[in-house]
């Protein structure tokens, strides 16, 4: 008597099955998040013909890449970026300052880079600076919603502060007697590059002695972003793997050759 033939073991679906899960595995891994940026603020930050461009931006993009996500880039006016960060719509590049009224809004990553902050008066008007107390009264140019060291943002609210300008204007208006002094992150390659863009010699402009300060600089997501402390630790643990290995500060030290 013939048995019953057996049921076909169901490979194809099985194949079906694994094929759905490699994909979704791999849509996991590329997670796709908005990361936001100064448009103003070369050559750490800023827009290329509206595209997200600088040493900071390609920095984060690289971690966040690491960290699994899909990084999408957006250029904008720097208070706008923080503000659109605020509502939950991505994340900071590693641009932020930390400081305590932002930790009540934001969760930071580890520190990612150092950034030196650095007072710019022109050469034919210097005066004697020691501290941030000595601003008090002069007009400031610097960028608007950035906020630096406890004891500059101290005294800000006793500077003629402006904040209508990007670096190269900023600059400009140094030298045209309209302002005093000129605030600049990223160090003297900041000065020297915004210089040649506004096509300022650099003879003509002073770097005040050491910098304001040395600001380190990180991620931030809004508290209030439902996946904040998942998205961090993905961030965090993609910088500590990049720091171990040594390879963060190559590519940093590669992308700031770039400009």
């Amino acid at each position: 008597m013939l048995q019953p033939a057996l049921p076909a073991r169901p490979v194809l679906s099985r194949a079906f099955l694994l094929a759905a899960l490699l994909l979704l595995a791999v849509a996991a891994r590329a997670q796709s998040l908005v990361m936001y940026s100064s448009a103003h603020t070369a050559p750490k930050q800023f827009a290329d013909g509206g595209r997200a461009s600088g040493y900071a931006v390609n920095l984060g993009v690289a971690i966040l890449r690491r960290a699994g996500f899909e990084p999408e880039t957006r250029a904008l006016p720097w208070a706008r970026a923080i503000k659109e960060v605020e509502a939950g719509r991505g994340v900071l590049a590693p641009v932020f300052s930390r400081t305590p009224e932002r930790e009540q809004l934001f969760l930071f990553s580890l520190p990612v880079l150092e950034d030196a902050v650095v007072l710019v008066q022109d050469a034919a008007r210097p005066f004697p600076f020691a501290t941030p107390r000595d601003l008090i009264g002069k007009r400031v140019g610097t960028t608007r919603a950035a906020r630096f060291g406890a004891e500059l943002n101290a005294v800000l609210p006793q500077l003629r502060i402006n904040e209508d300008g990007e670096p190269p204007q900023r600059l400009a208006m140094l030298l045209a007697g309209r302002l005093d002094a000129a605030v600049i992150a990223g160090g003297e390659q900041a000065v020297r590059y915004n210089a040649q863009r506004a096509g300022i010699a650099l003879s003509r402009l002073r770097i005040v002695g050491n910098p304001l300060l040395l600001d380190s600089n990180h991620f931030a997501i809004a508290k209030a972003h439902p996946e904040a402390e998942a998205i961090m630790a993905r961030i965090n643990a993609a910088i500590s793997r990049m720091k171990a290995e040594r390879s963060l500060q190559r590519r940093l030290d590669d992308y700031r050759a770039r400009y």
